[in-house]
């Protein structure tokens, strides 16, 4: 089997049941009438060529099919073929494709919009002062259009929150001891380098920490959010790096993972399974937010002209480290049609359609 494209082209039916299984809340009968839908030849199961055709219409953008390999539609025939009888009969189908299917056409999907402060903008720590030479301030109309286009379930705003004497500013480096074995000795740091402290006998026994100037200081100008970014009400708001002795780019966890916010609490209390990242500073608590979204099994979207960032070659880095982790990137436009499960793109729901297979015990990996 090569590794050819698929060519199959729109079904032409101006019903969709996928459409329809929206409307109807997901009913038992919807799921039916859907399998019934792709059984050409009414004999209570799917060839393969009924299978392409189910494959066709639902991963696809308004009836429009994504192309698919070949081999990739042959894989998911052998996973949903449970028997291996060459054909998918009902029980196969919704014991393989319900929980992707209601996930793909009705996800409940978040909006986290990352550390989008003054400091990073016109501050202390300004993008556009930074060797990427990022103007942070673009990312504003972005974001905004986004929140004015798109009807996400949940939207949250992040915020570095740092008390004075915090170990990422550059100005508090000799109030901590440095590591014997830290590549760069603080009297010696510039701006942007990397120490190795001794941490505190309660927390770990050393702490790797990138001098930055300080920044976002709690309750002052610098920590506000941009004054022209949109605030939605009954939002979530999360302040992360409050712990003076450890830094946390992430909006789920501080940088080694010893503490947690409240966000993955907080989203699951209101079943989001997307989470869109927007923000600043790519990479750096841009991509922390999205590792850790997709380490906490949220499908997770990063939307890429709504972030800047710091060095172009760290976002190349922690870019390649996300997609190879599972993290999808678009641009804006492509967005609304995503979140209200008409986008529905196969990237997005391989990850879905595998984790359900290990939850009834179906997945064989090959």
């Amino acid at each position: 089997m090569g590794g050819k494209v698929s060519s199959m082209s729109p079904a032409p039916y101006d019903y969709d049941p996928f459409t329809s299984l929206r409307q109807n809340q997901f009913s038992d009968e919807e799921y039916e009438n859907c399998f019934r839908f792709f059984d050409s030849q009414k004999r209570g199961f799917w060839t393969r060529e009924d299978f392409r055709r189910f494959i066709s219409a639902f991963f696809s953008n308004k009836q429009r099919p994504y192309f698919m390999l070949n081999d990739r539609i042959e894989e998911y025939f052998q996973d949903t073929d449970f028997n291996q009888d060459e054909k998918i009969d009902y029980n196969e189908f919704i014991l393989a494709w319900k929980t992707t299917i209601k996930l793909a056409v009705r996800p409940i999907s978040a909006l986290v919009i990352v550390d989008v402060q003054n400091d990073f903008i016109s501050g202390s720590l300004a993008l556009h002062s930074c060797p990427a030479n990022h103007q942070g301030e673009e990312v504003v109309p972005v974001i905004n259009r986004v929140i004015r286009n798109v009807n996400f379930d949940v939207v949250a705003y992040t915020y570095d929150w740092h008390p004075l004497n915090h170990i990422s500013f550059y100005e508090n480096r000799h109030l901590r001891k440095e590591a014997p074995e830290s590549p760069i000795r603080a009297d010696d740091a510039h701006i942007l380098d990397t120490v190795l402290f001794v941490g505190p006998p309660n927390l770990t026994s050393t702490i790797e920490q990138v001098l930055w100037p300080a920044h976002c200081i709690q309750k002052t100008p610098g920590a506000d959010l941009h004054p022209d970014l949109i605030r939605i009400d009954n939002a979530i708001h999360v302040y992360k790096g409050t712990n003076p002795e450890i830094d946390s780019y992430s909006a789920f966890w501080d940088n080694m993972k010893l503490s947690k916010t409240s966000l993955d609490d907080q989203l699951r209390e209101r079943f989001v399974t997307d989470v869109y990242v927007v923000g600043l500073a790519t990479d750096v608590c841009v991509s922390a937010t999205a590792m850790h979204a997709v380490e906490n099994n949220y499908r997770t979207v990063l939307i890429e002209d709504a972030c800047r960032g710091v060095n172009e070659r760290e976002i190349e880095v922690k870019r390649a480290e996300l997609a190879e982790n599972g993290c999808i990137f678009v641009d804006s436009d492509v967005v609304p049609g995503m979140v209200a499960g008409d986008d529905r793109r196969p990237e997005v729901a391989r990850g879905t359609f595998v984790e359900n297979l290990k939850t009834i015990g179906r997945y064989h990996p090959r």
